[in-house]
């Protein structure tokens, strides 16, 4: 049973001619009066606002006769989305300098003031609320600018699709967007670059070391080498005289020489602090000397090394401690067969010591800088009596000869028959010589051959020697100490937060700034809304392209290629179909999309 409704049993007359039915309907006040909306406000019947009618009355886009004038008509609240734009305009900026001032407040605080992680979580939702309101109005005016581009100038349809999505997929950023709306396109790309400023701001706050210094008096040793509890010497059996170094001295000395480091002293002042300590010890100064008449002799051929102690005793008078050496200057494990002989005199001073001693995580670093005065003399047999007399004299005395007896006196020499040496020295269980396997011969030989140069590696022993006995001294001064502390603060790097936020506040402002001008313009509303898109496409022309792609526009490839804009539609009349203004002289205008024959501009 064929079952026809209301609305087939009333065909709809063509939008293109008016029947005699509709000729005499009054405008509805909300409507702009085309046959086609008065034959659905028919049928339909939609439900009105209570208080529509009332409002639609003081609308200025109506003349004296009722008919609708698109020039005059504006949105009701059209200054609307510039309300919406300011504030999150300000909302942004307010948390973006609500952010600055939170994290400049935390810059070199301590991180015990504020967990690290609330402060990152923190920033980061700043960030967020930043971001988003400046993207927020970016994009309200993006929508008001779109809408006029469509005014401005005929766009394909699948042109018109990429710019719909411009904000929300970034393939719609294609050649012709830029051409054919390229104000929207920059609203468009500057949404995109926005969120750029929530990745970088939140690294502005980072947790570092800080060190603080604080300047203070210490208690620290100093040379004792008079003193009787450290014991330097060691006593004749039975009476008060001097004998020589102790065992305590001499493996001291062996650990000092033999490593080339000076003993670590315990710090005053923490694990980072520094300090300078001045004192009186002994020191010695070597010099280039020309070669011994025995370099003549036969057995100079066979000679690496000699050490002649030129210090003499005498119950009459002080001697002075020199030390004369002869060397083979050989840098390599190899016999040189030419003789390359260096001599140096060494001799022993009273000096003054300016020690500068830093400690980096409890390890200390020592700088000294000598100062020599009056050469050292030694001991004379009259002096045995007591340590008590001259006990600088006697005790620097002793270090020194420490170094000379025991470890640089002595001869280095290799055999005339064989290629082996036979060192009558210590010098060899010091840092300042070596020996090695003749690879050449195949034998197993001890060759000489020099790790630094004596003219400063032998001084640098008591030096080191000198400065080790620091930490077994039992007398101690006053002085100057700068301690260290590291904390781990906070650092703020307010390039990295108000450089990207300026940023994206700039370019939030020129998106305010044009779509002010847009609104002002045009006073008309928009929107990237179903019913801004519902009131703009009600042309029959668009009907008729659209045939056959109801729930898709997929595959509509031709319906694609048109060129559309949007403005004022004109009505078909007369036989020969031209398009004219207004509806049969009512003049009631509808805004619409349709090709440019169809429309006239909108201003």
């Amino acid at each position: 049973m064929d079952v026809q409704t209301s609305f087939h049993s009333h065909p709809a007359p063509s939008s293109f001619q008016l029947t005699g039915e509709y000729q005499n309907i009054t405008p509805h006040p909300n409507h702009d009066n085309d046959s086609e909306a008065q034959y659905f406000l028919d049928t339909a019947k939609p439900l009105q606002p209570e208080k529509s009618s009332a409002v639609i009355q003081q609308r200025p886009s109506r003349d004296s006769n009722g008919a609708f004038e698109l020039e005059n008509h504006k949105s009701h609240h059209w200054w609307r989305p510039i309300a919406l734009m300011v504030m999150w305009l300000l909302l942004g900026s307010s948390v973006g300098l609500g952010h600055h001032f939170a994290y400049q407040s935390f810059d070199q605080q301590p991180q015990t003031v504020f967990s690290q992680s609330w402060a990152h979580n923190l920033g980061s939702g700043a960030a967020f609320l930043v971001k988003t309101s400046f993207t927020l109005t970016i994009l309200l005016a993006l929508q008001e600018v779109l809408w006029f581009s469509f005014r401005r100038r005929d766009i394909k349809i699948s042109l018109i699709d990429k710019l719909f999505t411009l904000s929300s997929n970034p393939f719609s950023f294609v050649p012709s967007a830029f051409v054919n709306a390229p104000l929207a396109t920059a609203l468009a790309a500057f949404a995109w670059t926005i969120p750029i400023s929530a990745i970088l701001s939140p690294g502005s706050l980072v947790v570092g070391p800080m060190v603080t210094f604080n300047e203070g008096i210490c208690t620290v040793p100093t040379f004792a080498a008079s003193s009787p509890n450290i014991s330097f010497y060691q006593m004749i059996p039975h009476g008060s005289g001097i004998q020589g170094p102790n065992t305590g001295i001499q493996k001291l000395a062996s650990q000092i020489f033999a490593q080339g480091i000076i003993l670590n002293i315990e710090s005053p002042c923490g694990n980072n602090c520094s300090f300078q300590h001045s004192f009186y010890g002994p020191a010695l100064q070597c010099v280039n000397t020309s070669n011994p008449s025995y370099l003549n002799e036969q057995v100079a051929s066979y000679l690496y090394y000699n050490a002649t102690d030129l210090t003499t005793f005498s119950e009459s008078e002080d001697s002075l401690i020199e030390l004369s050496v002869t060397y083979r200057n050989n840098t390599k494990a190899e016999v040189q067969s030419d003789l390359n002989y260096v001599s140096i005199l060494c001799t022993a001073y009273n000096a003054t010591y300016e020690l500068s001693v830093n400690y980096t995580n409890g390890l200390p670093k020592f700088s000294p800088s000598l100062t020599y005065h009056e050469q050292l003399q030694n001991l004379n047999m009259t002096e045995y009596v007591s340590p008590g007399n001259y006990p600088w004299h006697s005790n620097s005395a002793t270090l020194v000869r420490e170094v000379y007896d025991k470890h640089l006196n002595g001869t280095w020499a290799q055999s005339p028959t064989a290629q082996y040496s036979t060192p009558n020295t210590n010098i060899g269980n010091t840092i300042l010589v070596g020996n090695t396997v003749n690879a050449n011969s195949g034998a197993i030989t001890s060759l000489w051959f020099v790790n630094r140069d004596l003219l400063t590696g032998i001084p640098e022993l008591l030096t080191n020697l000198t400065i080790s006995t620091l930490a077994f001294s039992p007398e101690n001064t006053s002085t100057s100490c700068l301690s260290s502390k590291e904390t781990l603060v906070y650092y703020y790097n307010p390039n990295l937060l108000l450089i990207p936020y300026s940023i994206a506040f700039c370019l939030g402002l020129v998106s305010f700034l044009a779509g002010v001008f847009v609104l002002i313009q045009t006073g008309i509303r928009t929107g990237d809304i179903f019913s801004q898109i519902l009131v703009t496409t009600r042309n029959p022309f668009l009907d008729e392209i659209a045939r056959g792609h109801s729930l898709g526009s997929a595959d509509a490839d031709v319906m694609k290629d048109h060129k559309l804009r949007l403005g004022k539609l004109k009505r078909l009349h007369g036989e020969n179909g031209d398009y004219s203004d207004g509806d049969y002289g009512r003049r009631a205008e509808h805004a619409a999309f349709g090709l440019a024959e169809q429309v006239n501009s909108l201003r």
